[in-house]
């Protein structure tokens, strides 16, 4: 038997994984070894590869293909087994449970930067034994197993974004890190108790979209008696800029990293709200010009260096919840919905955009034909009007919701001065990015 099948063997004999050979060559054989816990796996593995006398110096990590999970590497005298490993779960990742395991696992792997390794991180490093190293520097409401076995895509971006926060929150600090902890109930708990009395914000996300929090060892029993002790959102906004520059308490949002991380950037500790140059670019109605009637999403596009949208639908299965979503790369950004909109408007004193929520005037054919008006003034359309009027009568009214609300925004916005279209389009974009005059301060890993 030679040294490949004896490894083969190894690894076939945990029974409570699925191996199989991926390719073999007389210099090169690859397994692919499946399971719900790949940092596990590995570790068990490579523990059974040493008490089976494999010398150490044998065994390597090394990154192989796309895979941003380190495959284990045997190099024989004159052959090399490599071992790769994939995850198996029973069903997917979605909503609020793979949000809770990604911004917990975010706070693992800074931790792993910060508290143990104390360096930037390499795919090399991801292991259960230095996870287990991590635990007692974070407080997180996922459970450890599901942190530890994040999709590929936010492995890697939960690599890069610990690396960011290394490079950009001071180091020399004994951070902890947060998320859905006691700690982080007390921030929440304070700003929801202001709101309640102040009705500035919609949700605490447009106060603070924070998703983690670092709590430095400076921050003491005072400092949080203090912030639970103060009468005003701006007394809290200004105590939480305090903080951060006192490297005691800091708020994170992430977005995923698709390709390479952005410089993190802190937002709100100043009066420029980092907006940029916001220049309107105009309003699509429609993308697909030999179908323009396709889809319900119209789309706001500005220019601040580089052109972006904000993309204007509804997300309810009937007439209602229709909201903007600034677009990114790997990432929404933030959110606006019809409410605050509304108020934005009312501001630079606009008219609302109507409510058809549930209207039978949806169906009306005044309303169609005034639509159709509306948009031809905005981006032509090749057909007639009574053409239109027949198309859309046959929408479901979810359809018709949101393309008429968004027209109607599109038609305000068209009829306004090119200096007033660029600050409303900025007020709507400090809004959605959580950037409003009385927004907290919080820092963005994206």
């Amino acid at each position: 038997m030679n040294f490949g099948e004896e490894v083969y063997n190894i690894v076939k004999s945990f029974k409570d994984f699925d191996v199989t050979v991926k390719s073999a060559s007389s210099k090169s054989t690859t397994l692919v070894v499946k399971g719900p816990d790949r940092a596990s796996m590995q570790s068990k593995l490579e523990k059974a590869l040493l008490k089976s006398k494999i010398p150490s110096n044998k065994i390597t990590r090394e990154r192989v293909g796309a895979s941003s999970f380190p495959a284990t590497v045997i190099n024989l005298k004159n052959d090399k087994m490599v071992i790769l490993y994939k995850p198996v779960r029973k069903g997917a990742d979605r909503g609020a449970l793979q949000t809770r395991n990604v911004e917990s696992a975010q706070c693992l792997y800074a931790a792993l930067a910060f508290r143990v390794l104390k360096r930037n991180l390499k795919v090399e490093d991801i292991s259960a034994i230095n996870f287990e190293k991590c635990k007692p520097f974070i407080d997180v409401d996922a459970k450890f197993d599901d942190m530890i076995n994040i999709s590929e895509d936010w492995l890697n971006s939960s690599l890069q974004g610990a690396n960011e926060l290394l490079g950009s929150v001071d180091k020399n600090v004994r951070w902890t890190f947060h998320r859905g902890s006691k700690k982080v109930d007390i921030v929440e708990s304070k700003f929801k108790e202001l709101n309640r009395k102040e009705r500035l914000f919609s949700n605490i996300n447009k106060w603070s979209p924070a998703d983690f929090y670092l709590v430095g060892s400076t921050m003491t029993e005072s400092d949080w008696k203090q912030l639970q002790n103060v009468g005003t959102i701006k007394m809290m906004n200004q105590l939480m800029i305090q903080y951060i520059n006192e490297n005691k308490l800091v708020g994170v949002s992430l977005k995923k990293i698709a390709k390479s991380a952005k410089p993190f950037k802190y937002y709100n500790v100043s009066k420029d709200r980092n907006a940029g140059d916001i220049q309107y670019e105009g309003t699509i109605i429609f993308k697909k010009k030999d179908n323009p009637l396709s889809a319900m999403d119209t789309f706001t596009m500005w220019k601040p260096g580089g052109r972006f949208e904000i993309q204007w639908r509804s997300d309810s299965g009937g007439p209602s919840g229709w909201k903007g979503e600034i677009q990114g790369t790997a990432a929404n950004q933030g959110k606006i919905s019809f409410g605050p909109l509304n108020k934005i408007l009312k501001s630079f004193n606009l008219p609302e955009i109507p409510d058809y929520t549930r209207s039978p005037k949806l169906n009306d054919v005044s309303l169609i034909e005034e639509i159709f008006d509306d948009i031809q003034s905005i981006q032509k359309m090749n057909m007639t009007k009574e053409e239109f009027v027949a198309e859309v009568k046959v929408k479901d009214d979810k359809w018709k919701y949101a393309k008429f609300t968004g027209v109607k925004f599109a038609k305000i916005l068209e009829s306004q001065n090119k200096k007033d279209q660029d600050r409303i389009v900025k007020e709507i974009y400090f809004y959605a990015n959580s950037q409003s005059p009385n927004s907290g301060p919080y820092g963005k890993i994206e």
